[in-house]
């Protein structure tokens, strides 16, 4: 009898996970498809706005800025989050997410990133998965009864396999983000179904090359252990950009929203003049794809470097502050890419790339606070299998440096 109530037990346990699946299926389809959508017009612009003449990218960040302060207020719900819009649902029981404001908020992304704003777009796509989510369990009766996160944590998966080709980690990161240093384990399923069917909607549209292909990097012993002094670099840096970040979310929320979009424009204009003067192409502007491949190039000088990393530890902070809507992964890569060329100049010149690469994987890592989505993101990314050990042994020694630090407050320990 009491084998026959277990078996009963267990068939009607895969049963009711059945609708979460094929709930998190259709999120993810829906989600690769809305954020690839979004993705294509903010490259379409990008290039547009770079291609143009020099003074072309300065006056539409400004521009940008304003408009995005514009579409927050009137359609957007008043809020630039994204990101932490998930973060924040995850642990509710029931959605306080308004999926009304989801275009404004979508077209405020559109006119931030599309300006060359510093930002990412992951935090777009977590927030687009996220109120996808929050629509289907509204309109599917039977998810009524099911924890708000159990569909939330799909749409956030295939939001970040959908923009970065990178389906384990959108998973891995969907679990990890919640939390300071854990996982929401026990929702693992609606993660991975979600992300591979994001991923596998961006695979149609757009191929499965990696996003960044980088020269083959060669591991070695000497080099692995140096990797644990270059976290500790890193985490050091890491301090300072959450610190700076945080700071600009606090001042996200005072004064008027159009001095506040007016500044933040201006300094990533005066910012985005400065890089194009040093550097003769626009480092400080962009979600920071161009950094990383530039900072594995030869022969650039330690005070261009020095800038560069001044410039991409602004940028982001002058957007946040400004009201900008977008995501850090890639804005947290590329300070760490440039961290990591100024290493590698400076100890181990023979491991440029390899520094490069473990530098972006350990500032993600720590700072969302989501070491293992650091390292495999970053091995997904690039195509390279071979950071992974060292990223581990970096990413532990920057993670006892920053501690509970993150730059989402909304995380739980």
């Amino acid at each position: 009898m009491t084998w026959d109530v277990a078996v009963t037990a267990e068939v009607m346990a895969r049963r009711a996970a059945a609708p979460r699946l094929i709930a998190a299926s259709i999120i993810g389809v829906v989600t690769g498809l809305v954020v690839l959508g979004l993705e294509h017009l903010v490259d379409g612009v990008l290039e547009e706005v770079f291609d143009g003449p020099v003074w072309v990218p300065a006056l539409t960040v400004v521009a940008g800025a304003l408009v995005t302060a514009a579409l927050v207020r009137w359609i957007g719900g008043r809020s630039s989050a994204t990101t932490e819009v998930y973060v924040e649902e995850f642990h509710e029981e029931d959605p306080t997410l308004d999926p009304t404001h989801a275009p404004g908020r979508l077209a405020a992304a559109f006119t931030t990133l599309g300006s060359g704003a510093p930002l990412g777009m992951e935090g777009p796509a977590v927030y687009t998965g996220s109120a996808i989510a929050t629509l289907v369990r509204r309109r599917w009766p039977v998810l009524a009864n099911e924890a708000h996160s159990v569909v939330l944590i799909a749409g956030a998966a295939a939001g970040i396999a959908a923009v970065f080709k990178a389906p384990a980690s959108g998973a891995i990161f969907a679990l990890e983000v919640p939390y300071r240093g854990r996982m929401a384990g026990e929702r693992v399923l609606p993660a991975i179904f979600g992300s591979a069917t994001g991923f596998l909607t961006m695979a149609i549209v757009d191929g499965v090359e990696p996003e960044l292909e980088l020269p083959p990097v060669e591991l070695t012993y000497g080099r692995s252990v140096s990797a644990v002094l270059l976290g500790a670099v890193i985490g050091c840096a890491a301090i300072g950009f959450i610190a700076l970040l945080n700071r600009g979310e606090h001042l996200s929320s005072r004064g008027s929203p159009w001095i506040r979009a007016l500044a933040g424009g201006g300094v990533l204009a005066i910012l985005y003049a400065v890089g194009r003067g040093l550097a003769g192409e626009s480092l400080a502007l962009g979600s920071g794809n161009n950094v990383i491949e530039w900072a594995i190039q030869p022969d650039h000088a330690v005070g261009l470097l020095l800038a560069v990393v001044v410039l991409r530890a602004l940028g982001p902070a002058a957007s946040i502050a400004g009201g900008g809507v977008g995501g850090l992964f890639i804005p947290l890569m590329a300070l760490g890419a440039v961290i990591g060329r100024l290493f590698a100049d400076a100890l181990n010149a023979e491991a440029l790339v390899l520094d490069v690469t473990v530098g972006a994987a350990t500032m993600l890592g720590v700072g969302y606070a989501v070491p293992l989505t650091g390292v495999v993101f970053v091995a997904e990314y690039t195509g390279q299998a071979t950071v992974i050990l060292p990223s581990m042994l970096a990413m532990t020694t920057a993670m006892l440096l920053v501690g509970s630090r993150s730059v989402s407050p909304a995380q739980q320990p």
